[in-house]
């Protein structure tokens, strides 16, 4: 596999916050050559660490005033020699600077230019305000998370989750239309929804509505398609065991373990049919059971027994895991930040380029200088007049 696949590819990347900068930080780790548009006077709030080496780790950056009609100029003389733009802004928001699609495309033909906002640029909510928490409680998957106890008047929801899910469609999108690029050499406008990346992850439940009329609700870890299922409490502080046991032959290897083997020849139990259908009792059973286990050992001996079953962790251990360590999933840059590297990796465990993140404003000489050709003076009057920043 060629590891720098997007080497040649130069990105003029106008996105902030999460889903955009994820999906360009994964374009600089195979390779692109990143250039991020900021604003002196309106840094990104993110601005700091850990966050900002998390999501822009690899990538180069320039400060360009788009509010005076000097800095447009010097963003589309840029975007003349670049193969790409990527943005996440509202609906409208780069046409007010003259920097939307047709406008730039008229610069270069051949220009992918990939928009991801929170509906899509069409629609009838195509102008509707959209955090990531609003597009879960819209997408319908806020519906089936949570435990079913319905006196509870809020439940929680992870307010990144859309983002990083966008990145990846994202990703994958900017890849087809490099590939169509060099095969055809025509450029490409994405419209890519932040909603729709989020329901196109939930196919089992919208078909399962569809087809059979039958409301998905919240179960809490509980996976429909596995009985027992869930997370279950173990001996020690904050200690939790989850196992999703899916067929009669894993059943019968549970209940070894557990010293019941009678469990396998009740006859609500004796087939995943009869336990799917009780489920509480099927679940009480193993929390009994998981109650007076030590969590290691437990696992360790579904897990020998070829019984799916995993610790529940929290982050801080994920980070420190030895089994990502060991990977190199969490490399820490050459200016001591920690970043996350790609999900994959070549034969000789290569993870992709990753630099630490840019400051602000750091590699604004070799844009305006070596890849624009301005003179001292021109980027002193620049400057003085409150352009570059």
């Amino acid at each position: 596999m060629r590891r720098e696949a997007l080497s040649g590819i130069r990105v003029i990347d106008f996105s902030w916050v999460l889903a955009g900068p994820m999906t360009t930080k994964m374009l600089a780790a195979m390779g692109a050559e990143v250039i991020k548009i900021e604003s002196a006077t309106r840094p990104e709030h993110v601005h700091r660490p850990p966050w900002w080496a998390v999501v822009n780790a690899g990538k180069l950056s320039c400060t360009i005033n788009l509010s005076r009609p000097e800095g447009t100029a010097l963003v589309r003389r840029l975007v003349a020699s670049s193969d790409m733009v990527v943005e996440n802004f509202s609906n409208g928001v780069l046409a007010k600077f003259g920097l939307d699609y047709d406008t730039l495309r008229a610069i270069r033909e051949d220009l992918v230019f990939v928009s991801a906002s929170g509906t899509g640029r069409e629609g009838p909510q195509r102008n509707a305000l959209a955090y990531g928490s609003l597009l879960q409680a819209y997408s319908g998957r806020a519906s089936v998370v949570g435990t079913p106890n319905t006196r509870v008047e809020a439940m929680g929801i992870l307010p990144a989750w859309t983002d990083p899910i966008t990145a990846l469609w994202e990703s994958a999108a900017v890849l087809a239309a490099v590939r169509h690029r060099r095969r055809t050499g025509e450029g490409a406008h994405i419209d890519l929804s932040m909603l729709e990346s989020t329901v196109a992850l939930l196919p089992e439940l919208l078909f399962r509505e569809a087809l059979h009329s039958d409301e998905p609700a919240s179960n809490g870890a509980c996976e429909s398609s596995a009985a027992p299922s869930g997370c279950f409490r173990c001996k020690g502080a904050d200690a939790w065991l989850a196992l999703s046991v899916r067929n009669d032959t894993e059943w019968r290897a549970l209940c070894d373990a557990m010293e019941q083997p009678g469990l396998a020849a009740d006859a609500r139990f004796s087939e995943h049919v009869n336990r799917a259908a009780h489920r509480a009792e099927t679940d009480a059973t193993v929390a009994a059971w998981a109650r007076e286990q030590d969590v290691s050992q437990a696992l360790e001996m579904l897990q020998s027994r070829g019984i799916p079953a995993a610790r529940s962790r929290h982050i801080g251990e994920v980070i420190e895991d030895p089994h990502f360590v060991e990977r190199g999933l969490f490399p820490t840059l050459s200016d001591g930040s920690r970043s996350i590297a790609l999900p994959w990796q070549d034969a000789a465990g290569w993870r992709g380029k990753l630099s630490p993140p840019p400051r602000l404003g750091e590699h604004n000489d070799y844009v305006f200088r070596t890849l624009l050709g301005l003179s001292s003076d021109e980027i002193n009057t620049l400057s003085e007049a409150g352009v570059l920043r």
